[in-house]
């Protein structure tokens, strides 16, 4: 043995390691003796071949061989000497004594310590030769660049290895020494694109358009392996040329998968390329919403606040708009490319954030690409409905891609070999395949593993017959082929893979693994090599995905469903080993696992992981995805535990009042409380009533409300806690908003109290905000504005933005009523941009009235009136608000104006017959009445007030805003009458109503003022009369209120008539002329009727 201890050169050395393949299995068939000849006559060639390139034997390793080269062009042209003179030595010998050896090959830097070397060259170089096979030579890219371009030497790149030991893959060569070896062409590495010229173009163009601020959402549909995803990479790639992020997420078919699964994939990836400022910077003040998507933000940016608090039916509308906002202000800073994958396979959260996206990409600096199967496009699935959506809105382009010509088939077989194919087998190859992309190519493949596609020299076989060439029919046995060609292992490792999913973790993988990490690292790059898995090494986490489907699909197909279902509960069992300490953020796939094991999973742990998914659903308003876990979960929990029962009800019923589904909400709702009250859970029953309790006030259900808070009143006891403050507060508003002002006066005063006990200032203002309410239903309007800026302030404080917007609004409707037009205009900011920003539709609704009246009062433009009135109608009607009757109202008085009294009563009778319930009672009905008496239906007015007389407001008493509107339109439409007596009486109940700090009657701008004047004049108290018709001048110029102005004039001079003091006739005329101008102007043909047929009796 040559010792290298003194004859070695320092600096970099290339060293050569040789094994034998099956020396153990040698020695069991020959035995010892004859097994140690076999090798000893390898030894000796090994040896011949180390002495003939000058290489130096550092040492024997049992079988094989580390040696020591000064030089690696000579190191690997002694592997090559070895391999030669072996294969002719094995010519020879009998089959049973035939010897194959691996050689591994690495240069770098060694550590010599007597007569040996160390260091992390040579563990790899022994690494190396563990990763050949028999008869195989393997060098790293050291010696590739050592070697420089060797014309006698030809590496072929056989992809990327672990060695062991070593945390990052290397890439290793095979050299190419079998001279008498049939040939293979050198295989592009990546299938070349070909056709698709008039779809690239299209696409090119909408890149151009995205590019300059005018995005747009395109839809590529196709069958399996058409080439959706490729056309997408490619239009990636030249996005990425032109300086745009590109980015990409995936769907996947899984029951329950994780909600809006594409964009937290492009978001995580976001976060791994743009640099940190530039990324904080676009998420912007969107940050709170979308770390809800992404957990992993918080911790790059721990100054990220704590999301808003909304009510759940907003809370989805929110978190949309801020990935909006924030995909907008990341598209300024470099235009987006977004390619959403496989959509047939999205959950409806997914599609629904597409949906709403779309709406603004045509100003959005962003295209999206997104690319489903057209053969699985199932009506019931919700790409079905959404697409038809899209379609109908114009907010998408749809593209089918078709297969290949014949002649895209032959370029295809050009680019993959690089040499023209011959005529038959494209012909071959195109009937088979009839043109799919992936099955052209998965044929090129199988048939040029098969050696069956070229010859000696690596060209096309001139003795090619179409008939040997055995394609297999369907692309799936094409797969199945090249799977045979793989090892047993790596077979086993990909099924289970498989099963996992499309993408997969090496850590998930390798806690289901049977054998040990080393083997496992084998087989994955088994894989690799064979392009039937791709490594996605771009997170902290080492993911792999198949390069198609269709791998995916072939494999798990040939498992029977018994060992499919255990596959899937060895999933689960792995994956909550793996995610033990974040099992939430993974319970969908857990879900889908447990789901997908059948019976052979514990109902129990299904239940569990179900009801999470569906609590992680809910954080991030993917409600429909919710209801589907907590209906499996229902499905699945036992009947004896009443606890869990009712838990899930409860929660099933949050998911369905998200999604408007009220009844529904409540059916589950009432199945839970009595079971938490059969159970003693008085906290549940507590927080379930005021839950309930809230959703019938805003149904205007107030006896069903005002029932269930007694019963979770009754549960909670003396309790002080906020569950017994919200339960008061809004018992105590659904007393007042239905006449029982005294009681719901007590309760709101005790909730308030206890608030004030705990120190809760969040609860406070909610609390507040429902005393505001409770003032607002009674016109008490000064109260209104001193509780509600208390309100405003402290919700503002909390941060409970939505509640404030209430606030805000319900007090800027209390200014309006008391004149306060410049506050009104203030508050109308403030509100409209936060309501619009939360998506807060009542408060947004609310403002635009208290703006829309203000506006009609300072101009009297019944023009832009009517287009709110219009306005308001279809936004009550779009969003199912119970206010809408208040919008045919507005339509009505708008035709009143104008002189159109039939339009006028058309409208007031369907708001009449729409009028809710409660403090608002009478309102709308006052009108209807009102233009009956002006239409000159006097019987049948009478006959209206007769059956309502019992609503109008009582002496010394609180009164609802309903019954105070009620009185004010009884009064003038009595007047109206020449119902003197009967308007006489109500005299001291408009004196009270002018006591409430009121100037403005509700909705139709009249003040009160003047009804007080109508009333005190046909009571024959004229003093009085002419004093309020003076204040009610004086206020309808200052304010001012311009409709009112020819209506204060014409009901004055109406008084001085009846009056006929000396110089009344006089004023009357001079009033009766104003106003007669003043209703031309205005536009009101009616009231210059009516004012003109007064001036005549002057």
């Amino acid at each position: 043995m040559a010792i290298v201890a003194q004859e070695l050169p320092e600096g970099t050395v290339t060293v050569l390691f040789t094994d034998v393949e099956g020396s153990t299995d040698l020695t069991t068939r020959r035995g010892d003796e004859a097994a140690q000849d076999v090798l000893r006559a390898q030894r000796d060639l090994v040896r011949q071949q180390v002495e003939r390139y000058s290489g130096h034997e550092v040492k024997s390793l049992g079988d094989g061989f580390m040696v020591a080269f000064a030089s690696a062009r000579r190191g690997v042209a002694c592997a090559v000497g070895i391999q030669r003179a072996l294969a002719e030595h094995n010519r020879r010998q009998p089959a049973d004594q035939q010897v194959r050896l691996r050689i591994g090959l690495n240069t770098g830097e060694m550590i010599q310590e007597e007569a040996d070397l160390f260091g992390e060259a040579v563990n790899a170089a022994a690494r190396i030769a563990s990763k050949a096979k028999g008869g195989q030579i393997l060098v790293s890219e050291a010696v590739r660049v050592v070697m420089g371009r060797a014309k006698d030497v030809e590496l072929v790149d056989r992809g990327r290895f672990r060695l062991k030991g070593f945390p990052e893959r290397w890439r290793l060569y095979e050299v190419v020494w079998q001279e008498e070896a049939p040939a293979m062409p050198a295989l592009v590495e990546r299938t070349p694109f070909v056709g698709r010229e008039a779809e690239r173009a299209d696409l090119r163009r909408c890149l151009d358009q995205a590019s300059r601020g005018r995005g747009t959402l395109l839809i590529v549909g196709g069958e399996p392996g058409v080439g959706k995803t490729r056309l997408a990479e490619e239009l990636a790639a030249e996005a990425r040329q032109r300086g745009q992020l590109a980015l990409t997420g995936h769907c996947y078919e899984m029951q329950g998968a994780p909600p809006y699964i594409p964009f937290v994939e492009m978001l995580e990836a976001t976060a791994r390329i743009v640099p940190r400022d530039a990324l904080r910077e676009a998420v912007g003040d969107a940050a709170p919403e979308v770390a809800k998507l992404m957990p992993e933000l918080r911790r790059l940016f721990p100054d990220i606040d704590a999301p808003l608090e909304l009510p759940p039916e907003q809370e989805r509308r929110y978190l949309f708009n801020s990935m909006q906002e924030f995909m907008e202000r990341a598209g300024r800073a470099q235009p987006l490319f977004l390619v959403l994958e496989d959509l047939h396979w999205a959950e409806d959260s997914t599609l629904l954030l597409l949906q709403h996206i779309a709406q603004r990409l045509h100003e959005m600096p962003v295209l999206i690409l997104g690319t489903y199967r057209d053969v699985e496009l199932d009506v019931a699935r919700p790409l079905a409905r959404a697409l038809e959506e899209l379609v109908r809105q114009r907010l998408a382009h749809r593209l089918a891609l078709k297969r290949l010509p014949q002649d895209g088939v032959e370029a295809m077989l050009r680019g993959l070999s690089g040499q023209q194919p011959p005529a038959t087998l494209v012909q071959a190859v195109y009937s088979e395949t009839e043109g799919n992309p992936f099955f052209v190519e998965e044929v090129f493949k199988h048939l040029a593993e098969e050696r069956k596609l070229f010859d000696d020299r690596g060209r096309w076989r001139s003795d090619l017959s179409i008939g040997e060439l055995e394609v297999p029919e369907g692309i799936r046995l094409v797969i199945g082929r090249r799977l045979e060609r793989v090892s047993e292992e790596c077979r086993r490792v990909l099924t289970t893979a498989a099963v996992i999913g499309r993408g997969f973790s090496f850590e998930v993988l390798e806690a289901l693994s049977e054998v040990n990490t080393d083997v496992l690292l084998d087989a994955i790059d088994e894989a690799e090599r064979a392009h039937l898995i791709a490594s996605t090494a771009d997170g902290p986490e080492a993911r792999f995905t198949f390069a198609h489907e269709l791998i995916r699909q072939t494999l798990v197909s040939g498992l029977s469903l018994p060992r499919r279902q255990r596959l899937h509960l060895r999933v689960a069992e792995a994956m909550e080993r793996v995610y033990a300490s974040a099992l939430q953020e993974h319970a969908a796939d857990l879900v889908h696992h447990l789901y997908r094991a059948g019976t052979a999973a514990d109902p129990a742990k299904t239940v569990r992981y179900l009801t999470l998914a569906g609590e992680q659903a809910l954080e991030v308003a993917a409600f429909e995805d919710a209801l589907r876990h907590y209906d499996n979960a229902l499905s699945l929990q036992p009947a004896d535990d009443r606890q869990g029962q009712a838990d899930l009800l409860f929660k099933r019923g949050l998911a369905r009042r998200s999604l408007g589904r009220w009844d529904e909400a409540l059916t589950d709702w009432r199945q839970a409380l009595p079971i938490y009250e059969e159970l003693g859970d008085a906290e549940a029953v507590g927080r379930l009533s005021s839950d309930m309790t809230i959703q019938l006030w805003w149904g205007a259900r107030f006896v069903e409300a005002v029932e269930i808070s007694r019963r979770g009143l009754s549960a909670l006891g003396e309790r002080v806690s906020a569950d017994r403050c919200r339960l008061l507060s809004c018992a105590g508003v659904t007393l007042s908003m239905g006449g029982l002002y005294r009681a719901g006066d007590s309760m709101i005063a005790q909730a308030v109290a206890m608030a004030e006990q705990l120190g809760d200032q969040r609860l406070l203002g909610w609390l507040l905000g429902s005393k505001t309410v409770h003032h607002w239903a009674y016109m008490q309007f000064r109260e209104v504005v001193d509780t509600g800026l208390r309100t405003v302030e402290l919700l503002r404080s909390a941060g409970d933005l939505w509640r404030l917007a209430d606030a805000l609004w319900e007090t800027q409707f209390a200014q309006l009523r008391l004149g306060r037009f410049d506050e009104v205009a203030e508050i109308g900011e403030d509100v409209e941009l936060l309501a619009s920003r939360l998506g807060h539709l009542a408060a947004l609704m609310a403002a635009e009235r208290s703006r829309a009246f203000r506006e009609l009062m300072l101009t009297a433009d019944l023009g832009r009136f009517e287009e709110f009135a219009k306005g308001d109608l279809e936004l009550c009607r779009s969003a199912g608000m119970p206010w809408i009757s208040h919008s045919y109202t507005f339509l009505s008085l708008m035709h009143f104006w104008r002189g159109q009294w039939q339009k006028a009563l058309e409208n007031s009778e369907e708001a009449a017959k729409l009028e809710p319930p409660g403090f608002f009672a009478g309102a709308d009905w006052g009108f209807l009445f009102l233009w009956n008496a002006y239409s000159g239906y006097r019987d049948k007015a009478l006959a209206m007030l007769r059956e309502k007389t019992g609503n109008l407001p009582r002496s010394g008493q609180a009164n609802t805003l309903g019954a105070w509107t009620m009185l004010l339109t009884v009064v003038e439409g009595l007047a109206v009458l020449g119902e003197r007596d009967e308007v006489a009486k109500l005299y001291p109940l408009v004196l009270e109503a002018i006591d409430t700090g009121a100037l403005v009657r509700l909705w139709a701008c009249g003040l009160v003022q003047t009804m007080a004047g109508m009333a005190a004049a046909v009571g024959g108290q004229w003093e009085k009369a002419e004093a309020h018709y003076e204040a009610a001048l004086r206020q309808a110029h200052e304010l001012p209120a311009v409709v009112e102005q020819p209506e204060v004039r014409r009901w004055y001079a109406r008084m001085l008539i009846d009056r006929n003091a000396p110089g009344d006739r006089d004023k009357a005329r001079q009033l009766l002329t104003e106003a007669i101008a003043m209703y031309r102007r205005i536009g009101m043909p009616k009231h210059v009727e009516m004012a003109e047929a007064l001036l005549s009796e002057v």
